[in-house]
C-alpha cells in the first residue's frame, strides 16, 4: 500500500456523511465519543477551537480525529479524538495514520507536546499509543478522569 494514498482532510459537506457512518469496534464504543458527538462539540465548544478531520484512504474516510485546545503558554495541543472505523482495524492503518497525524500536527502547531487522554482500563489503546511514541504523563484529566498521555515533539533531540 502506497503511503501517498493516506490523507488528512477537514470534515466538510463532501465527506461529513461518510465520517458520521464510521464507528469503532463494538468493544471500543464505551471509550470514545461518536463522530457525531465530536462534530457537535466542535460547533458548540468554541473556546477550545476544535477542528475535525477525516482520515482518508484513497479519498475515502476510514478514520477521524479532532484537534484543539492549544495552549500557547505551556506549548501543547490536544489530539482529543482519534479513531479508525472498526472495519478498517487490524491492517496497520491506525499506526500509519497516527504517525501521519503527528507530523501533520507539528507542521501546523508550534508546540512541544501533543496530549490525549484515555480510559485507564483501555489496555489496547495504551499499547497503540505507546507504540506511536506517547508516554503516560502520570496525570489524570480532571474533566473526565482519564489518564493523560503525551507525545514529546522534540523527543530524541538534544535539549
Amino acid at each position: 500500500m502506497d503511503i501517498n494514498m493516506l490523507t488528512i482532510q477537514p470534515v466538510d459537506d463532501t465527506n461529513r456523511e461518510a465520517v458520521l457512518s464510521l464507528t469503532v469496534a463494538p468493544e471500543q464504543s464505551r471509550f470514545i465519543e461518536t463522530n457525531a458527538e465530536s462534530l457537535r462539540e466542535m460547533e458548540v465548544d468554541i473556546k477550545y477551537a476544535w477542528s475535525c478531520y477525516a482520515l482518508c484512504l484513497d479519498e475515502r474516510p476510514v478514520g477521524f480525529m479532532m484537534i484543539g485546545a492549544e495552549n500557547k503558554v505551556d506549548r501543547y495541543v490536544w489530539l482529543d479524538r482519534f479513531m479508525m472505523d472498526g472495519r478498517e482495524q487490524g491492517q496497520g492503518l491506525g499506526s500509519r495514520f497516527l504517525q501521519l497525524a503527528l507530523v501533520w500536527i507539528q507542521e501546523r502547531f508550534d508546540v512541544d507536546d501533543i496530549v490525549l487522554s484515555l480510559h485507564s482500563t483501555n489496555e489496547p489503546a495504551k499499547r497503540f499509543y505507546q507504540r506511536g511514541g506517547f508516554v503516560d504523563s502520570g496525570r489524570i484529566d480532571e474533566w473526565n478522569g482519564e489518564e493523560i498521555w503525551v507525545y514529546h515533539v522534540k523527543q530524541g533531540q538534544p535539549s
